[in-house]
């Protein structure tokens, strides 16, 4: 029997392997398809800028990266069945670079970021991160980590961030941190296995095998090809208004800001396809009510959104309809996405259930270096197998970035569909219950047109981005 998301196995006699989650084994069969890529290497900067105390942060580091669990797991199929082992070891090997005596040695930072993304994972073996403190100025250095998609999402990103931010500013002041939060994996393993064994995951999968009947190939804005190691990012930073410009918009729909948003970004695929019938692959953290609410781990889900674009009606009944689809799928959204793959015939293959993925990052990405100016900046996502949308409120503004597989996207192709989408959501919010059509009009494009040209050169597109009013 082949390993998958439904096998679970019992508890090793010596008390130390477990079943890997549903979230897991998406990440795992992933990298099987080409176990050398190191396309699900996934990592985040953290830019300090002030007097640093870099012996408390070295300690805050390491404490926090020690304790987390999901980074010290090993995986391998024992017996048929793949399982994951914690490294008793625990080790935090932790780099100090210093380009601050170079020209443009933010730059050169950024490069040694990009080129560490490239070592091959290793998963039975490890490591599952990297960690790096980096000088680039005086007063200025990045906290870069990278992790194996297997291990970290998004959120466990934020959850990490947030702790070495706390242990760092007590020991900054020669102070006692509170007592972290217990971070083991196993109450997140038994609440999994709780969950394949419920009548609930039997409801799952019907509903999915429902919504999926009859649905065509999902359109993409560029021919499929399987992803690299690399991403191409056109990223933007949007005013400190416009989350709340799309509330009012929302608003104006009788929808949240969420559905709002999604809608927009259903009729850009429509007008930039030609594409009647679309579907987006929206992320979902899977963890409000859930033990891995507070536990740095893999726990988010990716479901498929169908909808049928009506050019003709106004936008304002487009978002209506999201948000009632993304009602309907909401307490079903905790079924696999891997296993639905599976279900669905797919396993083995990078064919898709969706086009490009879309991530709402609605939670509070704030964090405090006791005495230092502190903000997060996004190096990579992990594997992108057409685009990836990142939506993200800020403090200082509303990150609106896109990724893509630089082999289907050539850099101007990708620029084009990035500007059409940002001028799409301008135009939703001007005129909230115009008909699509209307909406889209100057930046609807034939699908021969706008069908991207991609090269695998590596990574286009800063990690600063530009600003729009």
């Amino acid at each position: 029997m082949s390993p998958g998301p439904d096998t679970v196995p019992a508890t090793h006699p010596d008390g130390t392997a477990m079943p890997v989650t549903a979230p897991q084994y998406g990440m795992w069969a992933g990298q099987q398809l080409d176990p050398a890529s190191a396309s699900f290497w996934t990592a985040e900067a953290v830019e300090l800028v002030g007097e640093l105390d870099v012996t408390a942060l070295r300690r805050a580091i390491d404490e926090a990266l020690r304790d987390c669990d999901a980074l010290h797991m090993r995986y391998r199929v024992e017996d048929g069945e793949l399982v994951q082992r914690l490294d008793p070891r625990r080790v935090v090997d932790r780099q100090r670079l210093d380009f601050s005596g170079v020209h443009q040695g933010s730059l050169l930072a950024h490069g040694w970021m990009r080129r560490d993304l490239l070592h091959p994972a290793d998963l039975e073996h490890g490591p599952l991160f990297a960690t790096a403190v980096i000088r680039i100025g005086p007063q200025q250095h990045l906290w870069y980590l990278r992790a194996h998609h297997i291990a970290l999402d998004g959120y466990a990103y934020l959850l990490l961030i947030h702790r070495v931010a706390q242990l760092y500013s007590a020991y900054c002041v020669g102070g006692t941190p509170e007592p972290g939060r217990d971070w083991s994996l196993r109450a997140v393993v038994e609440e999994e296995t709780t969950y394949r064994a419920s009548p609930q995951r039997t409801l799952d999968a019907a509903f999915w095998r429902t919504q999926l009947a009859g649905t065509p190939t999902p359109p993409t804005l560029a021919a499929k090809t399987p992803p690299c190691d690399n991403t191409r990012s056109q990223r933007w930073m949007l005013a400190p208004s416009t989350q709340a410009r799309w509330q009012v918009a929302a608003r104006a729909c009788g929808v949240d800001w969420a559905a709002w948003l999604v809608a927009a970004i259903a009729a850009w695929l429509y007008a930039r396809s030609g594409e009647r019938e679309v579907s987006l692959g929206l992320l979902v953290m899977n963890r409000l009510g859930s033990v891995a609410l507070g536990v740095p781990c893999m726990a988010m889900n990716v479901v498929p959104l169908w909808l049928r674009v009506d050019p003709d009606a106004g936008f304002d009944a487009l978002a209506r309809e999201v948000a009632a689809a993304m009602r309907r799928m909401r307490p079903h959204a905790r079924y696999n996405y891997e296993q639905l793959r599976i279900d669905m015939g797919l396993e083995g293959s990078h064919a898709q259930l969706y086009g490009p993925v879309v991530n709402l990052m609605p939670f509070d990405r704030g964090f405090v270096f006791a005495g230092l100016r502190s903000r997060a900046i996004p190096v990579s996502v992990g594997s992108v197998e057409d685009l990836d949308i990142t939506v993200s409120p800020l403090a200082d503004g509303v990150r609106f970035d896109i990724e893509a597989n630089p082999r289907a996207y050539d850099a101007s192709t990708l620029r084009s569909h990035h500007e059409a989408l940002l001028a799409i959501t301008e135009a939703a919010m001007a005129h909230p219950i115009a008909s699509v059509a209307g909406v889209v009009a100057p930046w609807r494009s034939s699908a021969a047109a706008v069908k991207g040209t991609g090269d695998a050169d590596g990574v286009v597109g800063g990690l600063a981005g530009g600003v729009a009013a």
